[in-house]
């Protein structure tokens, strides 16, 4: 049973609309301004809310606004229902992020038209995202296989090319015939097997440790308020030692002082940012550039690098598990741009777009900046 959130602060309104959905089926529950609503989706999430506009203490779009900066409440669809009927009114609703508007006095009917609709729709998106997930996964497990199959099948190669030189030796030295030509010549071949060993191992360790690091990006840590500047110029001091070892100059700019998430993972999505230059943009001198803006109660993070940058056949896999143009390096696994994508967009619910506009990588990054850390 599908569960519906009226938002009125009207009691008549309330109980007509409390009435005739409860006559079809529906859960229903009710608050009387935005910041009960948001109070109650917080303790559970109801499959769609109809949302008047004009209320106290916290109106029908800024509630709205609020809702869909959330990473765990915006998926809900959002009706607004109002008297409120001229252009001005209809264009702020679904700017704020609502999904339909019906205009008061309302017909039954095409309330129960609309909600079916946009429970429909949820429930489409739903099952796309399961089948999307699925296909995500597939691909996923294929990767896993494929990167961890390579160097495990020249680790085994290997030890049994290490296993031979050792048998050679051992046959030699029965036979009385193991020169001292012939030991150092296996001793070479045994080295070479280690070390071939050893840098597939360690390709797989690093492999690991990538995973580890996805997995734990699903359970993030409580949101903090802070000053983006701030923590942006801490992580850049941290990389003083190994900018100047390489030659790298970076600039941070802009005009944000606030922003609230989880702080541990804004900085990891920043490092990766950072790291992923220093891998992969070859260049020297090279030149990094960090802006960090507040529009429209959103933190724009731009961030770019004057490397060699993608091609265009190249640049729309960037994200894709597994991708690397520095294919057959041990120390690349083609998980960083992949774990850049996550931190911004599913951990902290904001949107990422990528140019390669002929010289580096620019990131455009936009994140919902919240006044505090239960923000309702």
């Amino acid at each position: 049973m599908s569960t519906i959130l009226i938002v009125d602060d009207a009691p008549i309104n309330l109980d007509i609309l409390h009435h005739l959905l409860e006559q079809e089926g529906y859960g229903v529950r009710v608050a009387s301004n935005g910041r009960q609503a948001i109070r109650s989706m917080e303790q559970s999430l109801p499959d769609l809310v109809i949302m008047d506009i004009n209320m106290p203490e916290m109106d029908g779009f800024e509630a709205c606004r609020r809702i869909k900066s959330r990473p765990d409440l915006w998926g809900t669809p959002v009706i607004f229902i109002s008297a409120s009927s001229d252009i001005e009114s209809f264009d702020t609703a679904f700017q704020s992020g609502g999904c339909d508007y019906i205009s008061k006095p309302f017909h039954p009917l095409e309330v129960m038209a609309r909600v079916r609709n946009q429970l429909r729709l949820k429930e489409f998106n739903r099952q796309q995202a399961r089948i999307q997930l699925y296909q995500s996964l597939f691909q996923l497990t294929a990767g896993i296989a494929h990167e961890i199959n390579t160097p495990l099948g020249i680790c085994i190669t290997a030890s049994s090319f290490i296993h031979g030189a050792g048998d050679q030796i051992s046959q030699a030295m029965e036979g009385g015939k193991l020169g001292q030509k012939m030991l150092k010549q296996q001793l070479d071949e045994i080295r070479e097997g280690a070390q071939l060993v050893e840098n597939s191992l360690q390709r797989v360790v690093t492999l690991i440790n990538r995973f580890k690091a996805l997995a734990q990006d699903q359970d993030p840590p409580k949101s903090i308020r802070f000053d983006p500047q701030e923590a942006a110029a801490m992580l850049v001091a941290g990389f003083a030692e190994e900018f100047h070892r390489q030659e790298v100059e970076m600039q941070v700019s802009g005009n944000a002082t606030r922003l609230t998430c989880p702080q541990g993972l804004f900085l990891d999505l920043l490092q990766e940012l950072i790291s992923n230059s220093l891998a992969h943009a070859a260049v020297t001198p090279l030149r990094l550039g960090l802006t960090l803006d507040e529009e429209n109660n959103q933190l724009r993070l731009h961030y770019w690098d004057n490397g060699v940058g993608m091609s265009a056949g190249e640049l729309p896999h960037l994200f894709e598990p597994f991708f690397t143009t520095k294919r057959g390096d041990p120390s690349h696994c083609g998980l960083s741009a992949c774990r850049i994508h996550n931190l911004a967009e599913s951990n902290l619910g904001g949107s990422l777009q990528v140019f390669s506009p002929g010289e580096g990588l620019h990131y455009e990054i936009r994140l919902p900046v919240r006044d505090n850390p239960g923000q309702d």
